[in-house]
């Protein structure tokens, strides 16, 4: 029962004659008011047809000629002057028109009855309540044309937020996607290294390397995961790089113990130490120097990690313009716009970056 209302109703709606319709019905409540406003206190009362019949067509062409030509040639285009110049004329045309109509109708009617009592032509009213319709219906009209105006401009809106936010996921998508392979291969490299020094660390090595492709494989799928999980896979990261590099590392962390819940995007800091490692440690002909943080508070984060690099490759490249941490800071501005502060500060000696970030929980 409900359906069939509904469709009705829509029906009705989207009838081409509901339109027409709307226009008879207001002029037959313009006419009433007329009669009643006219056989108001009047000492002829077969004069307030004649008011009615006269004044109705008067108002039915100005309001018309206003809505269908004067403001949108000249009103909605920003012509002023030549707007106020033709209402003005158009109104006094208006009103001698229906001045006229009146008076020889009140004439023939009425035996000259008109001539000679100004009661029974009253002008004012007639000026006033002419112009008084016109001006009504042409406020309707632009009511309702700004109305519709702003709904096509919020669909507009809404059509541009949702592609932007398709736009964003297939980004996002990308982003990430470039992620994953470059780390894999970095920590195959690791694992292939130790596997040919027949190192006793390898065992370890590959269960940590399970952990982390569990943790990529299947974890980041999601939009957000727990804080704790990402310190965890970085903590899997840096242990992987510690028995590649045990020699010329000396590493410090202080991550949290408990985080409260709190969510990140995934794989979001793990670039920041691959950064460390691949440009502080593998480039450093000496012991290499990095350190880790990571401090919570409430739904606040605060990530900084700093390495040490060798000054005679400085002008080679400029570490704060990566492949790496470019794609960061298009994922922080996706997803954290307005919600995130990053600094890099590139030295003769030192690299360093620092993130603060409001998490979720």
């Amino acid at each position: 029962m409900t359906d069939k209302i509904h469709y009705i109703i829509t029906r009705v709606k989207n009838s081409k004659y509901i339109r027409p319709a709307y226009h008879v019905a207001f002029w037959i409540l313009v006419a009433c008011f007329y009669f009643f406003m006219f056989n108001w206190n009047s000492a002829f009362r077969e004069a307030t047809i004649i008011f009615s019949a006269g004044l109705l067509p008067v108002a039915i062409l100005l309001t018309y000629f206003f809505n269908h030509f004067l403001v949108p040639r000249y009103l909605w285009k920003k012509r002023y002057e030549l707007f106020l110049l033709y209402s003005f004329f158009t109104l006094l045309t208006g009103v001698w028109l229906s001045l006229l109509i009146v008076f020889y109708a009140l004439i023939y009617i009425l035996n000259n009855k008109a001539i000679i009592d100004p009661s029974v032509l009253r002008p004012e009213l007639q000026v006033i309540s002419l112009n008084f319709i016109v001006f009504f219906a042409i406020a309707v009209k632009q009511i309702k044309r700004a109305f519709f105006i702003q709904q096509e401009k919020n669909e507009l809106e809404r059509k541009k937020l949702n592609t932007e936010l398709k736009l964003k996921e297939a980004e996002l998508k990308l982003l990430k996607a470039q992620i994953h392979p470059h780390f894999l291969f970095n920590t195959l490299n690791n694992l292939y290294g130790l596997t040919i020094e027949k190192s006793d660390e390898a065992p370890g090595l590959v269960l940590r390397l399970s952990d982390i492709l569990d943790y990529i494989l299947y974890r980041c799928n999601e939009q957000k995961v727990l804080l704790f999980d990402e310190i965890l896979n970085l903590k899997n990261y840096i242990e992987i790089e510690k028995l590649r590099y045990s020699e010329k590392l000396s590493i410090t962390t202080d991550f949290p113990q408990e985080t409260n819940n709190l969510q990140i995007a995934p794989l979001l800091l793990l670039p920041f130490v691959e950064n460390a490692f691949k440009h502080g440690v593998s480039h450093n002909p000496g012991t290499a120097n990095i350190s880790c943080s990571l401090k919570t508070r409430h739904t606040s984060m605060v990530f900084k990690i700093e390495n040490s690099k060798n000054p005679a490759k400085s002008h080679i490249k400029n570490l704060s313009k990566g492949i790496g941490l470019s794609n960061v800071k298009k994922r922080l501005e996706l997803l954290y716009p307005q919600k995130y502060k990053l600094e890099i500060d590139e030295k003769e000696t030192t690299f360093s970056v620092t993130l603060a970030l409001e998490l979720a929980e």
